[in-house]
């Protein structure tokens, strides 16, 4: 599939961004050391995916619309489409991908999505900006899953927070919700490890946070995250993997007792037609 690599900075920020899913490649900030794993297939294929339009897995790959059934795989399929670059300046990068046949036959609505990128105050900022071209409602989820970088063991990490919680992790069955919850109680600090992973990724719906910061224990912050309105989050890592993933939604994978149909599926947003909705989030180093 042909795709090309596009660079964009702004300030001490600099990106690289292909084209194939609109996917952040590299960013820099400051010193220029990489905030992103360098991929490597074996361990993942990707390296910040960006999610539309579901967020997860459907029930068997599939899900049902006003009586049609339709195939999906997980995370949706615009990762795996070209984008075209609309503008790339002073003030952003914006990258585009609009409804044609092909996704009409798996998703049935008249979609334009956007994902653009900006700076400030040492942040990367992303945006998805969803707008329905047509007249009826429309339906999705949206989201990202940047891979950051570590090196060495997991244990070496921890995630900071503005202030103690607790919170429902919800348990993940497979690739899907089994309906369990297990409360965590976080105060300030997560310890990082393997084993929190064992079930797949830690996911809280409703976050009751707004940001946290990625730091080696004992040393320096590798990083922070910023998203002010979110409808879950993912913390995702892989055994032995150098990469920590910090994955924002605006919905989520289906359970186990989810029917299939799109209309009633938890987490979805809709569009009214010829309406747009933006979602944000960000990360660097704040000054």
């Amino acid at each position: 599939m042909n795709h090309e690599m596009i660079q964009w900075n702004c300030g001490n920020v600099q990106i690289e961004v292909s084209t194939l899913g609109a996917e952040l490649q590299s960013v820099c900030v400051g010193s220029g050391k990489n905030l992103l794993w360098e991929k490597h297939d074996p361990l993942w294929n990707r390296v910040a995916p960006n999610l539309f339009p579901i967020v997860g897995r459907l029930k068997d790959d599939q899900f049902r619309f006003l009586d049609k059934d339709y195939s999906m795989k997980q995370h949706g399929f615009a990762r795996d489409c070209v984008f075209t670059v609309v503008s790339n300046d002073m003030e952003s990068l914006r990258l585009r991908l609009v409804w044609n046949d092909d996704t009409f036959s798996s998703y049935p609505f008249h979609f334009q999505y956007d994902v653009i990128y900006s700076a400030q105050g040492g942040l990367l900022w992303v945006d998805y900006e969803i707008s329905n071209l047509g007249v009826d409602p429309l339906l999705y989820s949206v989201g990202g899953h940047p891979g950051f970088a570590i090196e060495g063991a997991l244990e070496k990490y921890e995630l900071r927070f503005e202030e103690k919680f607790a919170a429902d992790r919800w348990l993940i069955d497979g690739a899907y919700y089994s309906g369990a919850k297990e409360q965590l109680e976080v105060d300030g600090e997560l310890m990082l490890r393997d084993d929190l992973f064992a079930r797949d990724a830690i996911v809280f719906r409703q976050p009751p946070f707004g940001g946290l910061s990625l730091w080696e224990r004992g040393g320096k912050k590798l990083l922070d995250f910023v998203c002010s309105e979110w409808d879950a989050v993912g913390f995702w890592a892989k055994p032995g993997a150098p990469f920590f993933c910090i994955e924002p939604w605006w919905g989520w994978a289906d359970s186990w007792a989810d029917s299939g149909d799109l209309m009633e599926k938890p987490g979805m947003h809709t569009l009214e037609g010829g309406a747009l909705k933006r979602h944000r989030y960000g990360f660097g180093i704040m000054d």
